[in-house]
């Protein structure tokens, strides 16, 4: 860790009360299976486990002590009310003695590339950032606390699918930058509105250091919204206007890269973005700002973005067996990064393009027309073939179908791979969904 903390400074931390001996800490844990001499282990609670269970074993294999909301037979633990808040407290601990700047990403769409693209921009410094999809009130504390001397930056991912949560992130992460790279129409059933959402993303706003520097797209429609809670706070814009301090035009949107140019107080550079689709060109200004932010020129920044961010699950490019390019972007899904992907689809030189889609989850009430309206989308823009995988995702190709699309329906990713698995060089196929949709098993199946 990057301090040392003893028992005692988790429940000061904490607010609890140590009962037992006063130790010293190595490291936090809350696996049993990731147990080491010296170490406390946190007992966290969840929908199908309970960390208290295993509290003795985790003493018994090593650990110096226990976090634990109840009484445990063990030599020293810390009481505590809430393990779970209790272990972001902890993370704060190490984040506060942090001396380089924290980046902290929220955004409904492009927060994983973002951060990915921001991370590997950096190769003369240490970056700490998020792994995978470690962005929530467990994620984040447990990537904060990996935290090291040799850190120079950490590139932290703020996720959420209910109120609060974003709050709880921003007082655990206490960021010096922070980028809101949009609010669109995912996690309806958690916030129920648009209007919800954009007011859950910009707590990483009003949660941030007082003198943070605050990254937003001018061309969101909750723009002025966030700018509100901006208070004495720097503020930077990215957007397709003038404007936006910083602004793309003259974009030209290819299969594989993009180029725009680009202006930011009154310098124009031409820039050469790596990946597909007017949505990276965002990306990418977003990574830019976050970049000066941190003390990087201009025209340093913009080279970065010609070097391609690799996220699996995130139109990443395959080829099957017989030669088809294979679009897999099932990291997750919500309607504005279905309609993204469509685009980037469009964009392939081949005779004809195949979607495979499953469904987006997480939509509430508004789930049936958000997928009637995808199909609307997915015709309207020329895709050849709608093959869809479940009853949900079917609803976007009846749409598709009654406007005169040629729209297939299956029951399995097996079904749907079959439909597709003879296509050749002349085809590209793009298989898209949430992560409850396990679209990855139709990409293995064509690998």
């Amino acid at each position: 860790m990057l301090i040392d903390l003893t028992l005692l400074d988790i429940a000061q931390a904490c607010g609890g009360e140590l009962i037992g001996i006063n130790q010293d800490v190595r490291v936090v844990v809350t696996d049993t299976r990731k147990i080491t001499s010296g170490c406390v282990f946190v007992a966290l609670k969840g929908e199908r486990f309970d960390g208290h269970d295993y509290a003795v074993k985790a003493v018994e294999e090593g650990a110096i002590g226990v976090v634990s909301e109840r009484s445990v037979d063990v030599p020293s633990y810390v009481r505590v009310a809430d393990t779970r808040l209790a272990y972001g407290c902890i993370a704060r601990l190490i984040r506060d003695s942090f001396k380089g700047p924290v980046v902290c990403i929220t955004g409904s769409n492009g927060k994983t590339t973002v951060k990915d693209w921001l991370a590997q921009s950096f190769p003369e410094r240490n970056v700490l950032k998020t792994r995978a999809n470690l962005n929530n009130k467990i994620g984040v504390p447990q990537t904060l606390l990996e935290l090291e001397r040799c850190h120079d930056i950490a590139v932290i991912e703020a996720g959420t699918s209910i109120p609060g949560e974003i709050e709880c992130l921003a007082d655990i992460a206490f960021p010096d930058v922070v980028v809101l790279t949009n609010a669109s129409g995912s996690h309806f059933e958690g916030f129920g509105s648009l209007e919800g959402i954009a007011l859950e993303k910009g707590c990483l706003i009003s949660g941030a250091k007082p003198d943070a520097t605050i990254i937003l797209n001018a061309d969101d429609g909750f723009y002025h919204y966030w700018c509100s809670l901006v208070g004495v706070r720097r503020v930077l814009s990215f957007g397709f206007h003038e404007r936006a301090d910083l602004y793309a035009f003259d974009l030209v949107l290819g299969a594989k890269s993009s180029s725009a140019m680009f202006s930011y107080k009154g310098e124009i550079l031409p820039v050469l973005v790596s990946g597909a689709g007017k949505h990276q060109v965002a990306n990418s200004m977003a990574v830019v700002l976050a970049m000066l932010s941190v003390g990087v020129e201009f025209q340093a920044a913009v080279q970065k973005l010609a070097i391609p961010v690799l996220v699996s699950g995130r139109l990443e490019r395959l080829v099957t067996k017989n030669g088809a390019l294979l679009i897999n972007d099932c990291y997750n899904a919500s309607p504005t990064s279905v309609e993204a992907a469509i685009d980037v689809l469009t964009m392939q030189s081949v005779e004809e393009t195949w979607l495979i889609l499953g469904a987006l989850g997480e939509l509430g009430e508004q789930r049936d027309s958000i997928h009637k309206g995808l199909g609307i989308y997915a015709k309207r823009k020329g895709i050849s073939h709608l093959v869809c995988v479940g009853s949900v995702a079917g609803l976007a190709g009846a749409a598709f179908r009654d406007r005169g699309g040629d729209a297939m329906f299956c029951d399995t990713h097996e079904e749907a791979a079959a439909l597709v698995r003879t296509l050749g060089k002349t085809h590209a196929i793009l298989v898209k969904g949430s992560r409850s949709a396990k679209m990855e098993n139709v990409i293995e199946a064509l690998k």
